[in-house]
């Protein structure tokens, strides 16, 4: 890893553990960080910690101050929004369940220190009615159904995913039925109807999220910081027998040990090789949503797996004609009705043709650079998910 990439990990930790801050090094920009934050939502971590830098102008100084604080103003509307939404749940007997950043944040020193763009939770399927009226009483408009959730959202910035289920069965059906509804969490202490997981069964979903956006899109650098966190404050209470007991059930199990040693290589700045430089390299690339491009890299290594070879032509081929989990994305009947995957193809053709799109995507697959596809391809080979599409 480089200069800007320790540099970024010295930020990172100065936030965590509210230590002094080292300088800006020469070769690395107030711009580079900036952009960087804003690509995988970490503008209090790293603009936070770099805004107490001594060797700062006033002027690069007063350029961080706006998504800082617009950073720390979403935080505090989403906390309180979400401590009156449970409130209400457990007034109006809705089962629920706070999932990923919603719970992940109370885990970090501050919630500010973990960013999320919305909040995701899961609802029993009797309640969801009951769930979307509430939400619509609050001011919630429906944005768009997708899948297995559906996006609500509030001015100016809140945004709620009400999720019918809690893994999505067009990635892998396996973790589909492992994750199955409520089949893994207790009633949390003090409430009725509002349910969360234990600390391993957490953990099992956090890394189950990570691979999931891993295996579609890609996944940032983000995820090694919710790992890092998470193993510092319950990595010694943990069962790990029970733990990777259950991440090979899920088929992560190899994923989960090279995001963790990934996780810790960086943030506490030891020594890394080609693989894990390679690897991080790719997530910050990727960004927090992931690339759509990206989505065909596990077929890369599957085919890999298989003894052949995949090179530009493949990946052509993969970008016309996308595996299941990626165009149920974008056309949600495929999940009851994969089947009709070919004319979803011929209609996302139709569509990319009269509209224009996907042109940076199509330049991205006549100039890739093979010894890059061979990188990529030996990052997924070697992360080994197990999903059953």
């Amino acid at each position: 890893m480089g200069k800007k990439e320790k540099y970024l990990a010295k930020l990172i930790r100065a936030q965590l553990k509210q230590k002094e801050v080292p300088s800006l090094p020469e070769g690395v920009t107030v711009d580079e960080i900036v952009q960087i934050a804003k690509k995988h939502h970490l503008n209090y971590l790293l603009l936070g910690a770099l805004i107490r830098v001594d060797n700062l102008t006033e002027e690069e100084r007063s350029r961080l101050r706006s998504p800082l604080m617009n950073s720390i103003l979403r935080c505090g509307v989403q906390v309180q929004e979400q401590r009156e939404l449970e409130r209400l749940f457990e007034e109006k007997g809705i089962i629920n369940q706070p999932m990923k950043g919603a719970v992940l944040r109370f885990y970090y020193p501050a919630p500010q220190m973990r960013e999320m763009s919305d909040l995701d939770i899961l609802f029993a399927e009797q309640n969801m009615g009951e769930a979307q009226e509430l939400l619509k009483e609050r001011g919630y408009t429906l944005y768009r159904a997708v899948k297995h959730h559906d996006i609500f959202q509030k001015p100016p910035f809140l945004v709620i995913e009400a999720h019918r289920a809690m893994y999505d069965k067009t990635v892998d059906r396996n973790q589909y039925g492992y994750f199955k509804n409520f089949s893994r969490t207790h009633t949390r202490n003090g409430c009725t109807y509002t349910q969360d997981f234990g600390t391993e069964d957490f953990y099992v979903y956090m890394m189950a999220h990570a691979a999931k956006h891993f295996y579609q899109t890609g996944c940032g650098i983000r995820h090694l910081i919710d790992i890092y966190v998470y193993l510092e404050r319950f990595g010694e209470q943990m069962d790990r027998n029970y733990l990777d007991k259950e991440l090979e059930q899920c088929g992560i199990l190899t994923f989960t040990g090279h995001m963790e040693k990934l996780a810790y290589l960086w943030l506490e700045e030891e020594e890394s090789n080609a693989l894990y430089d390679n690897l991080f390299a790719y997530l910050l690339d990727s960004g927090i949503y992931g690339k759509d491009e990206n989505g065909i890299w596990n077929k890369f290594a599957e085919e890999k797996k298989k003894g052949k070879t995949a090179g530009r032509q493949q990946l052509k081929f993969w970008y016309a004609f996308p595996p299941l989990h990626y165009m149920a994305e974008y056309y949600p009947y495929l999940e009851d009705c994969p089947w009709l995957l070919p004319w979803a193809w011929l209609v996302r053709g139709i569509t990319g043709l009269a509209k224009h799109k996907g042109t940076y995507k199509r330049q991205m697959m006549n100039h890739i650079d093979e010894e890059r596809i061979r990188t990529v391809q030996d990052i997924y080979e070697k992360m080994d998910l197990k999903f059953q599409s």
